[in-house]
């Protein structure tokens, strides 16, 4: 959900470097940096430069990706995972490796589009819509069929999207902490007026979740109107979640709900 990886979240959580065997549970000093953190399922997911992991706990994570590559973007939808990156040092696939697929886990990929082109380091997922913003060109990309065709939309001034189930090319962004809405896959877009500023937005459904310093919000009207549910010991800088799972991330650690968002733990 990011234009760029988490500033901070690799210095804050990682520490000295170890290296522990891939096929045992390892801790976050088994990776060089945590580029996001995703919820899929009922398992939370780190895309990281050595692969994919699945965060078990407090520094306890295991890997999860058999191919060897640096997953920048990340994305889920339903039962698939979408990614992007650049290949391993033993990996076959071209660099950057495009827009790639797995349908079991993020234990194999294959190849959707524009290998040895795009490098996405945001990566949103809809039911037909995919945003991303390509870390080469500095372009927002979009596909309205799940990365077969692509267009390009221009420079990318999104920090996070947000993509609506309602039609495709419905979405929100964020601006400068600014929420926005399209309904035209950015052409045009208004302003959501809000006195908040936003650092990360998460769809669920029809609920929009935000966060903003300490707290995360919830609305259901589109950003019209915004409930608090949680507040955090230090500002978030990423969410993420499905109706099991709710992820939020602090420059201090990953915190998880499992319960609605009524409690939170590290």
């Amino acid at each position: 959900m990011r234009k760029s990886v988490i500033a901070g979240l690799a210095i804050a959580l990682i520490g000295t470097l170890t290296w522990v065997p891939q096929s045992n549970a390892a801790t976050y000093g088994s990776v060089s940096h945590i580029h996001d953190v995703k919820v899929f399922g009922d398992r939370v997911l780190l895309n990281t430069h050595e692969g994919l992991y699945e965060y078990l706990a407090a520094n306890f994570i295991k890997k999860l990706s058999r191919d060897d590559f640096d997953v920048m973007g990340l994305a889920t939808y339903g039962p698939t995972l979408y990614s992007s990156g650049h290949p391993g040092a033993k990996s076959d696939l071209p660099n950057p490796v495009g827009l790639l697929s797995s349908a079991d886990g993020g234990k194999t990929w294959k190849k959707v589009s524009l290998q040895g082109e795009v490098d996405f380091h945001m990566l949103e997922v809809g039911k037909s819509d995919i945003y991303g913003a390509d870390s080469g060109s500095g372009q927002l990309m979009y596909s309205s069929n799940l990365g077969k065709s692509w267009r390009k939309l221009g420079e990318n001034k999104y920090s996070d999207i947000a993509v609506l189930g309602t039609k495709s090319g419905s979405a929100l962004a964020l601006e400068s902490g600014k929420l926005l809405q399209t309904t035209n896959a950015f052409k045009t877009s208004t302003s959501v007026k809000s006195s908040m500023k936003w650092s990360s937005l998460e769809i669920v459904g029809t609920t929009l979740y935000a966060s903003s310093a300490k707290a995360i919000y919830r609305s259901v009207n589109s950003g019209k109107s915004w409930k608090k549910m949680a507040t955090l010991s230090s500002e978030i800088s990423s969410i993420s979640a499905n109706a099991k799972v709710f992820v939020a991330v602090t420059s201090e650690a990953i915190f998880v709900s499992r319960d609605g968002g009524k409690s939170f733990k590290s």
